[in-house]
């Protein structure tokens, strides 16, 4: 279990640089409107920045979370 929770953080980790990196290409490119473009910082931020630790979260929760970040960079794409 707790293999599973460092496995899960390592994949939430690795997807939230992945969309990290797409915005600040899309930042850099000026592709988005700027409206657009903070309206996925901010989402991306809230993300990064939950209220409870994601060394605090369960598998399921994890899973949940690495689902979040996965849809936003399905959105940005």
């Amino acid at each position: 279990m707790i293999t599973d929770n460092k496995n899960l953080l390592k994949e939430q980790g690795n997807q939230l640089q992945i969309a990290d990196d797409y915005l600040n290409k899309l930042e850099e490119t000026n592709v988005l409107q700027d409206e657009i473009l903070r309206e996925y910082q901010l989402e991306l931020l809230a993300l990064q920045n939950k209220h409870i630790p994601a060394e605090m979260f369960s598998s399921g929760k994890l899973i949940e979370s690495i689902g979040e970040v996965t849809t936003l960079i399905g959105n940005m794409e």
